[in-house]
């Protein structure tokens, strides 16, 4: 069966991206999309001309939402149509469950289980609602025992999880368009019942119900205008009554209904949910609703679908195009502990990068990351981001003899949990974790689910900086010993790697005594989508021929902040035109506990450049935007990179870039050409490079469009994106067949990549 799946929209245009979005991942094989669009101007008629050719449109004038259903009944072809809010989030199995329901032809309506605003508790299970409109929405079981014409009590389905057999809407003429919007969708349940229909109450078919702002609610979601609720709940008493009540009762209940509504109201004023003037109006809104709905119940007459209405959209079907068949879709899941909006690392900003763009390609992505105050799931940029809390786990006992720190353990697993409730809906075809942390630790010892670990700097090669850490004998026997076993066996245990450079793949391999060779490695730079020109937050103005330069990174020895600070001592005295940007968390501790920012404000020797070094600290991503597009030059003078994300995004915005020759970063920069390489650690040779591209502007020229010029041919994000979609499927497919990865411990080096590029001491040398 065909379904035409209608959305009704009105100011939320935004919104009503993400819920387009998440239609086009539906697993369902054929279904059109209506959108019937309403008065407020804000941009969704431009929105909706995006998607000319693949969906139906038509307007609405009035904020009536069963009028809007109405125009989009009439815009429907298909057999059943499907109801979703422009809030709403449809899971990819949404229509194919719900089609379920229509297998019975006596069924005219069927709805499933809809979610609140956090994504993961329920707003709506079953419900079912008597002559009144009153609703019981306690029910843990369907209401399926009152499907029958005239029942006290009857089920009924949410609005934003609806759907109903065209040919019975339409037998019954539709939505009563005097509900503008309340009890609608109760109304409609209540005649096609009365009708000898059936509602079916799914316990799946599963939407999100954002429960955003409009002209109804304000951003408390609390409604603030009553006068249709008041007003429809009157009139659906007596207009469904069907002999139920006597009028005396449907008064006294109203009566009732609005002294509850009354004293809602004065709690939310009491709360601050709403303003005092809100409970005014609505004594007046209450007592006009009486007026209008007792004429208009008592009269009887309806404002249903009319036949000129369906006559004037009538259309053929159109099909929703989708970029990749169902055969070719999967279910990818990625764990990052960082992911934007809040503050994010290199790895948290990569991986937020490269799910969008694997889900760009059509596939299902699920991003597993730490929550903050409760769980949450949502819908961002086509990517379903499972926000939760770590919980307490039980540790497993390893071979060896290992341990596991507890904190480490509890993220490990929380993930796995939540990957497990994901797989409980579809099938889970690869998991990707990045090597830090071993957040994919519990997922790759449970060994149901195939795992791709990203290989980024470890844990050993970040510990070469820290001296004062490795002088902690403890912290060493406590926390390092173990980790650095973990991270040898996530290395070993994986059934795939992606190394992002062939420095780190051949410094883990020997630094780890580790066996890393094709077709279980695959080397893939990372790609980043072209943010040049996206909105930016520029940072504040210089001096007229200021010259910006710009550090980006944690305030730690790893990322040369200490010799860059000790450069900016003799170097911005020479040159007092330059100004100094440092972005990135500045609060971590330095080698005697001090965050290097203080040092450094405190130091006597940089008092006269104080005003020319400015702390920023974290940022938003608009505002990293606007340094990197104000900057002159980027600099980035870290000991080590896996592979140097931060010159990527500095040549993406045609900046020239200093980083050392150390890493990948040999990969990312081509030295002379598109940036400038000092090396690792060396004050000297950093001061160097500033100085060539400070004096010299037309160097800085050629460099900054020939690191625009590499950021397009090598590190966009589509190439990267279909390249570890590929190991992601190869993954998959290894494990359905029974292969498992490469005994441990079975190689010592690999002939197909570099010799060791980073000149580390093996793993046993520091543990």
């Amino acid at each position: 069966m065909q379904f035409s799946i209608i959305i009704n929209t009105d100011g939320r245009c935004n919104a009503l991206r993400n819920t387009l979005e998440s239609l086009s991942l539906l697993d369902y094989p054929s279904f059109e999309i209506c959108v019937v669009n309403g008065p407020t101007n804000d941009g969704t008629r431009e929105l909706l001309a995006s998607y000319a050719g693949r969906i139906k449109t038509a307007s609405c004038q009035e904020r009536n939402l069963s009028m809007s259903r109405n125009i989009g009944i009439a815009l429907a072809s298909g057999e059943i149509v499907a109801f979703i809010d422009d809030d709403g989030l449809a899971e990819p199995e949404w229509l194919r469950q719900l089609a379920v329901a229509f297998e019975d032809p006596c069924v005219a309506g069927a709805g499933g289980i809809v979610y609140d605003h956090t994504g993961c508790n329920v707003q709506y299970r079953y419900s079912s609602a008597n002559r009144l409109g009153r609703a019981d929405w306690a029910r843990e079981t369907p209401a399926e025992v009152y499907n029958f014409p005239f029942s006290f009590n009857f089920p009924y389905v949410q609005g934003t999880n609806s759907a109903f057999r065209r040919s019975a809407l339409e037998e019954i003429r539709g939505f009563d368009e005097e509900y503008e919007f309340y009890l609608d969708e109760t109304d409609v349940c209540c005649r096609l019942i009365d009708a000898g229909y059936r509602i079916r109450q799914l316990p799946d078919a599963i939407v999100h119900h954002k429960f955003l702002p409009s002209e109804i609610r304000n951003e408390h979601r609390v409604t603030r205008n009553r006068y249709s609720v008041v007003k429809n709940k009157i009139y659906f008493s007596l207009v469904n009554n069907r002999s139920h009540y006597g009028v005396d009762l449907v008064i006294q209940d109203a009566l009732d209904f609005v002294q509850t509504q009354e004293q809602d109201i004065r709690y939310c004023v009491e709360h601050g949910l709403l303003a005092a003037e809100d409970l005014e109006s609505f004594r007046n809104d209450a007592a006009r609703a009486w007026r209008v709905g007792l004429t208009r119940g008592l009269s009887g007459a309806r404002r249903l679908l009319q036949s000129d209405l369906l006559a004037k959209f009538a259309s053929s079907f159109l099909e929703f195009p989708r970029s990749l068949t169902l055969e070719q879709r999967r279910t990818f899941c990625f764990i990052s502990q960082e992911y934007p909006p809040k503050p994010v690392g290199g790895v948290g900003r990569y991986i937020h990068h490269l799910a969008r763009s694997v889900a760009a390609l059509g596939h299902h992505v699920h991003v597993v990351t730490r929550g903050e105050g409760h769980d949450r799931l949502d819908f961002e940029d086509a990517v379903w981001v499972h926000r939760i809390l770590p919980r307490p786990a039980q540790l497993p006992a390893l071979s060896g003899g290992v341990r596991i720190p507890q904190h480490i353990w509890d993220h490990a697993a929380t993930m796995l949990s939540e990957v497990e409730k994901i797989a409980d809906h579809r099938r889970v075809d690869c998991v990707y974790a990045p090597i830090w942390d071993c957040e994919g630790l519990a997922v790759m010892l449970d060994g149901r689910f195939p795992i791709v670990t990203g290989l980024q700097t470890p844990l050993h090669f970040w510990l070469s900086s820290q001296s004062h850490l490795r002088s902690n004998s403890g912290f060493m026997a406590d926390f390092v010993a173990p980790m650095l076993a973990l991270e040898r066996r996530v290395v070993e245990g994986s059934t795939k790697i992606h190394a992002i450079s062939f420095a780190i793949a051949s410094d883990i391999e020997y630094a780890y005594d580790v066996a890393l060779r094709p077709p279980r490695l695959a080397i893939i730079p990372l790609g980043l989508e072209d943010g040049s020109e996206w909105p930016c937050v520029q940072p504040p103005s210089l001096a007229p021929g200021a010259f910006r330069l710009l550090f980006v990174g944690r305030l730690e020895a790893r990322k040369g902040i200490d010799v860059l600070l000790a450069v900016a001592k003799h170097l911005l005295p020479r040159y007092p035109h330059v100004h100094l940007d440092i972005v990135g968390n500045d609060k971590i501790p330095g080698p005697r506990g001090i965050p290097y920012r203080k040092t450094f404000e405190t130091d006597p020797d940089a008092a006269g450049i104080l005003d020319c070094v400015t702390f920023h600290g974290e940022v938003s991503d608009e505002t990293l935007r606007g340094f990197y597009r104000a900057c002159d030059v980027l600099v980035a003078p870290s000991r080590y990179e896996s592979f140097g994300l931060v010159l990527v995004e500095g040549m993406m915005f045609g900046k020239p870039v200093v980083g050392c020759r150390a890493g990948g970063m040999t990969e990312v920069v081509v030295d002379g050409t598109t940036g400038l390489l000092a090396e690792p650690g060396d004050a000297v040779s950093l001061e160097e490079c500033l100085v060539r591209l400070i004096e010299d502007a037309a160097l800085r020229s050629r460099i900054a469009t020939s690191a625009r010029e590499r950021y397009l041919e090598n590190f966009t994000a589509v190439p990267t994106a279909k390249q570890v979609a590929e190991i992601l499927c190869d993954a998959a497919d290894t494990a359905s067949l029974g292969r498992r990865p490469d005994s441990p411990w079975m190689l010592k080096s690999n002939p197909a990549l570099p010799a060791q590029s980073g000149g580390w001491d093996r793993l046993d040398s520091v543990t």
